[in-house]
């Protein structure tokens, strides 16, 4: 079986980008819990992405930053999936 890609799921990609970038500077930042002193503060929910250390380095994380992409678009299609299920059908 081939997948058919739908046409206008490629929106639903740029906001989960845009929601993965812009909520963690938005919802502040968390700072550093554990023993290592060096990272000062760390960004990205529900998964990290981005740390900034003491020296103004930073580490970009991929996993972190590509899992937060995919927990958006899914949840984003389940929203869109419960609007067209339950609210249009009433």
């Amino acid at each position: 079986m081939e997948y058919r890609y739908k046409k206008g799921d490629e929106w639903i990609f740029i906001v989960s980008i845009f929601f993965v970038i812009c909520i963690p500077f938005i919802n502040g930042t968390r700072e550093n819990l554990g023993s290592n002193d060096f990272i000062k503060t760390i960004y990205g929910f529900p998964f990290d992405w981005l740390h900034i250390f003491a020296n103004n380095g930073f580490s970009f994380l991929w996993i972190g930053f590509i899992g937060n992409i995919l927990f958006f678009y899914l949840i984003i299609k389940i929203l869109i999936w419960i609007y067209k299920k339950w609210l249009v059908s009433l």
